[in-house]
């Protein structure tokens, strides 16, 4: 920490870096609260505290679902009622990214926790910006509608090529049947003079 801050304010911002190191986020966001609460106009308090709600979110994430990252909750974006994206929410992803980055930006040192805030609010907004790898943005409903259209269309295509597949071969069905009675009661006589085929009376 830098010499030049107060002595009050440097205890809490390094005691939060010790929390910081040892994996006790929440006991490093206590520190950082109440730098930023005793210091609120120190740009290093405010960076700290910001720093430690980045932390606080993903740790939350990961203890409901260690698979997965609440991403909108790293960068404290909150969705709709329904808890899904809708047509303002990657405007307000980069808002938030730009924002947090630049107060990081503000620290005159900064410290492992805010090195680390400031990496994992890049990789949330790699993950909700990429669509192609990612699905947490709803792609736009014009495309959607125009994708749904051509699969509908393709389906309806391959069934009436099918009914029509499926009725050649009844046709082909019932010629060869025909075919094949006319042959069975068919004339025609045996090599012994008789008549061929079955009787159909006597």
């Amino acid at each position: 920490m830098a010499a030049t801050l107060p002595y009050a304010l440097r205890k809490q911002l390094e005691a939060a870096d010790k929390c910081f190191s040892d994996g006790n986020i929440k006991g490093g966001k206590m520190h950082a609260d109440m730098a930023a609460a005793l210091f609120s106009s120190a740009p290093e308090a405010q960076c700290a505290q910001a720093a430690f709600k980045v932390h606080a979110a993903a740790a939350a994430a990961a203890t409901k679902d260690k698979t997965k990252t609440d991403h909108y909750a790293v960068l404290g974006v909150k969705l709709s009622a329904t808890g899904k994206p809708d047509a303002t929410t990657t405007n307000a992803v980069r808002k938030q990214h730009k924002a947090l980055c630049a107060m990081f930006a503000t620290a005159k040192d900064t410290s492992a926790a805010v090195a680390a805030a400031n990496k994992l609010v890049d990789e949330a907004l790699s993950a909700l910006t990429d669509i192609k790898k990612s699905d947490v943005m709803s792609p736009p409903p014009t495309s959607t509608s125009t994708y749904s259209y051509q699969q509908k269309q393709q389906v309806a295509r391959r069934k009436a090529k099918q009914r029509q597949e499926d009725q050649e071969f009844q046709a082909r069905a019932a010629c060869y049947q025909e075919e094949e009675e006319d042959d069975y009661y068919g004339g025609g006589r045996d090599k012994d003079g008789g008549r061929g085929g079955r009787h159909r009376g006597r």
